[in-house]
């Protein structure tokens, strides 16, 4: 009862947030539109479907009470009165069968509004403050988040307007036609040796109790299992899925390395867990199957069994009529009292994806609080440079990585920071930007300064080349001359009239070298012209004489601009006014300390 309660906790609290939304929102309609607050607009849905789960129910006892009146006039061959129930049974199942079409159309309406609000909602919180970069440093079981945003939460939203529905109607279908089987019980003569079963109140409904209180016991007992496996084949799928994605980005370096054996070991591998876990999924369906089948199909036959003697007890004058009135209302009773039966596996399903969807937000709500911890600070200044004396970049585990002693970078010079691979160069740039929440003291940085770094492999968004070069702003607000004469200075000149093509579809990534990726990324800084400008090896997959003829444009565009860069080649140093070399320690930090001027020679 503990765990249910919480689950139920789990699921309120990601599903009453939407039904709280005051924003406005918009209901279209062919000839006119209403706007209201989006609650309202979730609420009426809502209680709009659970209207016509009352219209429902009420057409199911008027039906119920059909099956009396229809079988009785086959008894008695009374043709007026079968003619006159055939009509009714029109006036009934019409209404019926529009509430139903109704519905659905409605709880699709909900879904799609309920879904774009939690995604949106989701989707601002992964990319709020860059959790979806501290995720992978501080958070763990937060595997996809892709297929968490984009499967789950449709998945979430299904299984719970399902279950609720489903529940809602059937305390009003059990409360309905227990009514009418506990007063047909009291007219049902029933004696098993002498005892006359009607002396128990209601007993039909007992013993529609308790037929589903046994097979709810059985299909539990079953298929309990489920909930594991629907949770882990979510994580093996989308692992799956991961594999193949992660080769279509890296194609050229494996066809260069010529690694498609090894790739496929890694496909099979992945495959493998996935097919081991859906065999036994497969293995506890089959046996759930065997007892929901035995047990539905058994619910056909059960109450004809049980009220068969009465009807052909010796002077017995029941009707046929009442017998099928008692057998469909019964039928009815014990259906909706094995509401588990009938649910558990989507049960199974919602539990499973309701894990993964408040693991993803347990690790965000991490995320968040690792921002605030403290770590390396940003403080505004008012001087032209960055300065740190004392700042410690750390490891996510706390251990030191670079200790900052008497680090000054001013606006308007050129320093480059050089140094054995794994000392920290990268964490240091990291720590800059404001993304690294790992370590202690200050960094200084001037008030409003704008802080730009170009990592090596030049990241390039899906859409057109403007919008690359623009990136993260919009692409309207450069001048379309100004992106014409930078993208002609930086060597791309063959791309000025290809600025807006979309012929070859939307990926520039897969078009570009990776010295044109970097190209495009060092056209990108001299559009947004920032303050401080940190490359870390951003030309590396450039020959010498075009790296070096891109750092004279850099200089000769952004003159004000701190330049601050990483790298190995020793031809950089020319590049640059002053130069930083990390000293490794053993057994301790890295040393970043004051740059020294660049030795003539």
């Amino acid at each position: 009862m503990k765990a249910l309660l919480a689950t139920l906790a789990l699921a309120w609290r990601l599903a009453v947030p939407y039904f709280k939304e005051k924003r406005q929102g918009e209901l279209v309609f062919r000839w006119f539109k209403i706007r209201m607050q989006e609650r309202w607009i979730g609420l009426g849905f809502l209680g709009l479907i659970l209207g016509l789960n009352v219209a429902q129910v009420y057409l199911n006892v008027w039906f119920n009470s059909w099956y009396n009146t229809f079988y009785t006039a086959m008894q008695d061959r009374n043709g007026p009165a079968f003619s006159a129930q055939l009509v009714l049974w029109c006036v009934i199942v019409a209404p019926l069968i529009a509430s139903f079409v109704i519905e659905v159309y409605l709880t699709n309406w909900l879904r799609i509004r309920w879904r774009d609000w939690m995604t949106e909602h989701f989707v601002n919180r992964w990319m709020s403050n860059a959790n979806y970069y501290r995720l992978s440093q501080v958070a763990s079981g937060t595997d996809n988040p892709d297929q968490r945003i984009a499967e789950d939460i449709r998945d979430f939203i299904t299984y719970t307007l399902t279950i609720f529905v489903q529940i809602f109607n059937t305390v009003l279908t059990l409360f309905a036609f227990t009514m009418v089987l506990w007063a047909i019980s009291a007219d049902f003569p029933y004696s098993i040796g002498g005892f006359n079963l009607a002396s128990i109140p209601g007993y039909l409904v007992w013993a529609a109790a308790l037929y589903s209180i046994i097979g709810t016991y059985f299909t539990h007992v079953t298929g309990r299992k489920l909930i594991t496996l629907r949770f882990r084949q979510q994580h093996v799928e989308a692992d799956f899925r991961f594999a193949m994605m992660r080769l279509r980005e890296n194609a050229e370096e494996v066809a260069l390395l010529k690694g498609e054996e090894p790739e496929k070991r890694v496909f099979k591998s992945a495959f493998e867990r996935l097919k081991d876990n859906f065999y036994e999924i497969m293995d506890v369906t089959r046996n759930l199957n065997i007892v929901t089948n035995f047990y539905g199909n058994l619910s056909v036959i059960f109450p004809l069994v049980m009220l068969a003697p009465a009807y052909f007890a010796a002077g017995s004058t029941m009707q046929l009529g009442v017998m099928m009135q008692a057998s469909q209302a019964f039928d009815k009773v014990q259906n909706n009292f094995s509401i588990f039966v009938s649910l558990y596996d989507t049960i199974a399903n919602w539990k499973a994806v309701l894990d993964r969807l408040t693991t993803f937000e347990r690790a965000m709500s991490e995320a968040e609080a690792s921002a605030s911890r403290p770590g390396v600070a940003l403080k505004p200044s008012r001087g032209d440079a960055i300065t740190a004396d004392g700042a410690v970049v750390s490891l996510p585990d706390g251990r030191p990585l670079v200790r900052l002693d008497n680090a000054a970078f001013e606006r308007g010079k050129a320093v480059l920071i050089s140094g054995p691979s794994g000392a920290g160069k990268t964490s240091v740039f990291r720590a800059l930007a404001g993304i690294w929440p790992f370590g202690s003291g200050d960094l200084s940085i001037p008030e409003d300064a704008r802080v730009m770094v170009l990592p090596q492999t030049a990241y390039l968004p899906l859409g057109t080349l403007r919008e690359a070069l623009a990136y993260p702003n919009p692409a309207e607000m450069q001048d379309d001359a100004k992106v014409r004469d930078v993208l002609a200075a930086v060597g791309l000149g063959a791309f000025a009239n290809r600025l807006d093509d979309l012929s070859e579809g939307p990926n520039l990534a897969s078009r570009l070298s990776g010295g044109e990726q970097q190209r495009v990324a060092i056209a990108r800084a001299i559009l947004a012209e920032p303050d401080f400008l940190l490359l870390d090896e951003a030309t590396a997959s450039l020959d010498e004489a075009s790296e070096a003829s891109l750092y004279r444009l850099l200089r000769e565009r952004l003159p004000k601009a701190a330049i601050i860069s990483i790298g190995h080649r020793s031809s950089l140093k020319g590049l640059h006014d002053e130069f930083v070399e990390l000293r490794k320690q053993e057994g301790g930090p890295s040393i970043l300390g004051a740059a020294a001027p660049v030795p003539i020679g």
